[in-house]
């Protein structure tokens, strides 16, 4: 080793390089951390919620139709922050179809709206099942479970529990006509039932007492805009006074009742709210009390459940539902749920201990496979990926992840008849006729073991993506954008959801397997690395052009003109850019391509022209010098020409300092071609211009490393 080579690397002893793992987010935070929070407080599907308080905790009941296992129960401090205690139907064991046997399905059946109540020791929740031969009365002294249940004989519509001062239990039910059950002592059997004792108005009973006052709360979904109704009596049985509207659907929800937060008659109120393809969430909000009756929102702006409100309850710390998860515990994570009852021999975590095992199940397609796994997709953008070990799937099996809803979209690795694995992706859309599928990619064929997935959701815009990777950050998007939706005709009757799956068409016994290494959650898209190859197509917004098909495999973007730009949200920059590198095809007199920041005449930091490549289709790569940008910047890439199309983009990427290959990253590879270069001149390198290069550009390529 040459003396200058040896002082170079007794420098770099001085130096200490590390790496770390970027941080994995929970959902959207209701809690807005200064006292005050935002609705919805769970920014996801939890539909039909009741909500009871005991001592200092508030717990809340969700529908989950047929999830299994199902009957959410949360619970909270606050009313704001919620943390999943349990599922008080760990097994749904109301009909055949919950099994999914003869490719039947239960979807949007189950488990609807209920009730909780808690007395003398014991929490209580109401339902009525679909396909039992009635309602049912889930019982625990403890909500984090185990809980068991009463089966009662006859069916009880949108059940709501009530019990009252002196222990005797009531369960009102109905849609219009509201019907009451009375209960036995321990709420195990019927002994009296009483018909059409108040016309509510509407359906989704919930029953409370304040002083002398029974109110009755209903959700009339038979008029628009939807309302929530409330009744008052003195007496169980009536009169009843009706007619009583305490919200509109336009004005903050129509499913729901109210809740006292404390000992001194303090009351909160609580709905339902239709928000699309994410499906119905829970809002909440202050009631105050006028001649007796609730009146939802504040004196100044009442009859309204508003978008902010202070906490009812201050300093409490804050807490969400979990979402990621490394699947390093034997049993699943409470944010889980199978789209049926699971086959539990054909899944497990503790074969392959950190990784969850799927083995097929047999089904003829994504819509009735067994031992689908899912969890609540979350707004108002959010991002589910996973790494599949691939290399033990056998001829026929077929396993993936995408979204399980109105539309159900995934990428799916396929394995032939000779074990060659290649991917499709599929967007089914339940109807009233049935199934529809939409072959989008047919076939890709891949030669790797590991694979990753990941399926973004954007409910602002009800479009997802799915997306593939071989080594988890260079990621192509398959099938283009699909639709996310609702609908409690066809579907799930649920908001869109992540969904993990693992099916055979011809066999229920293959011995093939796939394993999951975890479940990353990302609640807004993390930055994307401006020194790793990024696709053209996989901007986040645009102004004018068109994607289409690409010689070169996947999509392009075309039909560029004058003044059109793409924006690149969150692009890290780092410690800045040195060049940038376009692929690129022109059959005109091409044009230039404007590198700025934050807008589309923010900061120019650098122009790249493109010239006549000899078609449309016929790809160089151009590059430029780039000076002015780093740290994570919105990038618009603005294009300028003449008249007409001015070409064509496949893909983009920015250079670093210290990438002396240009081979995206600072290795090794580059820290020896620097030594070679130490204390010698070199004018793309001399960061300080000095003429030779020193401590101060060792400095940038050392922190250049560290980012990788």
């Amino acid at each position: 080793m040459n003396r200058k080579r040896a002082r170079f690397f007794q420098v770099i002893s001085l130096f200490f390089f590390a790496s770390f793992n970027a941080a994995i987010c929970c959902g959207r935070q209701s809690d807005n951390g200064d006292g005050t929070f935002t609705n919805p407080i769970l920014y996801a599907d939890y539909p039909d919620p009741d909500i009871i308080r005991v001592g200092q905790y508030f717990y809340m009941v969700t529908t989950t139709f047929a999830d299994s296992p199902g009957l959410t129960v949360l619970r909270s401090e606050d009313l704001v922050n919620w943390e999943i205690l349990s599922h008080a139907a760990s097994f749904l064991d109301m009909a055949p179809e919950y099994n999914m046997l003869n490719e039947t399905t239960a979807y949007r059946k189950g488990m609807w709206a209920s009730s909780i109540r808690y007395y003398n020791g014991m929490f209580y929740i109401v339902v009525n099942p679909w396909g039992a031969p009635g309602a049912r009365v889930y019982y625990a002294s403890n909500p984090a479970g185990p809980w068991n249940y009463h089966q009662l004989d006859r069916g009880a519509h949108d059940p709501g529990f009530f019990i009252d001062d002196d222990g005797t239990g009531y369960i009102f039910y109905g849609s219009g006509w509201i019907s009451v059950l009375t209960l036995n002592s321990n709420y195990s059997a019927v002994v009296a039932q009483t018909n059409n004792v108040v016309n509510g108005g509407g359906e989704g009973s919930h029953v409370i007492k304040r002083g002398n006052y029974y109110y009755l709360f209903n959700a009339n979904p038979g008029t628009w805009p939807f309302q929530l109704r409330c009744s008052r009596a003195t007496s169980i049985f009536g009169p009843w006074e009706t007619g009583h509207i305490c919200l509109l659907a336009t004005t903050g929800g129509h499913q729901g009742a109210i809740v006292d937060i404390d000992d001194n008659d303090n009351w909160y109120g609580f709905v339902m709210q239709d928000s699309g393809a994410i499906g119905r969430m829970t809002r909440i909000g202050p009631v105050f009390w006028e001649n007796d009756w609730p009146v939802f929102g504040t004196p100044a702006e009442r009859d309204v459940m508003a978008a902010t409100y202070p906490k009812p309850i201050q300093g409490k710390p804050i807490i969400q539902p979990p979402t990621s998860d490394d699947f390093e515990l034997p049993v699943l994570g409470l944010q889980w749920q199978w789209n049926h009852n699971p086959d539990n021999s054909r899944w497990s975590l503790t074969e392959r201990p950190g990784w969850l095992r799927l083995r097929p199940t047999r089904a003829s397609g994504f819509w009735t496979a067994r031992n689908t796994l899912t969890q609540k997709g979350q707004g108002p953008w959010s991002r589910g990926q996973v790494k599949l070990d691939l290399q033990n799937l056998q001829p026929g099996d077929i396993c993936g992840f995408g979204t399980l809803g109105k539309y159900s979209a995934h990428i799916a690795v396929h394995c032939d008849a000779g074990g060659a694995l290649f991917l499709r992706m599929n967007v089914l859309q339940d109807t009233t006729s049935g199934i529809q599928t939409e072959t989008r990619v047919s076939s890709v064929p891949i030669a790797a073991n590991i694979l990753f997935l990941r399926t973004d959701l954007n409910f602002q815009t009800n479009q997802g993506l799915c997306s593939y990777s071989l080594d988890g950050q260079s990621w192509t998007p398959l099938g283009g954008e699909f639709p996310l939706a609702f609908d409690w005709q066809t579907g799930t009757f649920q908001g869109e959801k992540y969904a993990l799956f693992c099916y055979n068409p011809n066999t229920a016994a293959s011995p093939g397997w796939v394993d999951v290494d975890g479940f990353e959650f990302f609640d807004s898209p993390p930055p994307r690395s401006a020194f790793r190859r990024i696709e053209a197509e996989d901007f986040d917004e645009k102004s004018g052009t068109q994607t289409e098909t690409c010689s070169e495999g996947g999509l392009d973007v075309g039909y560029i003109q004058n003044g059109h730009y793409l924006v690149y949200k969150k692009v890290n920059f780092g410690r800045g850019a040195v060049s940038f590198r376009v692929r690129a095809a022109s059959a005109t007199s091409g044009g230039n391509i404007e590198l700025r920041l934050d807008s589309p005449s923010g900061p120019l930091i650098g122009t790249c022209p493109i010239p006549n490549t000899g078609g449309w289709q016929t790809w160089q790569t151009r590059s430029c010098a780039v000076s002015g940008g780093s740290g994570i910047r919105d990038l618009y890439l603005r294009f300028t020409g003449g008249t007409g199309y001015l070409f064509n983009l496949n893909w983009w990427q920015f250079i670093r300092y210290g990438d002396l290959n240009a081979d995206t990253i600072v290795d090794k590879s580059d820290l020896s071609a620097f030594a070679d270069l130490w204390l010698q001149p070199h004018s793309g390198l001399d960061r300080d211009s000095n003429g030779i290069l020193n401590l101060t550009e060792f400095a940038d390529l050392a922190a250049a490393w560290l980012e990788d």
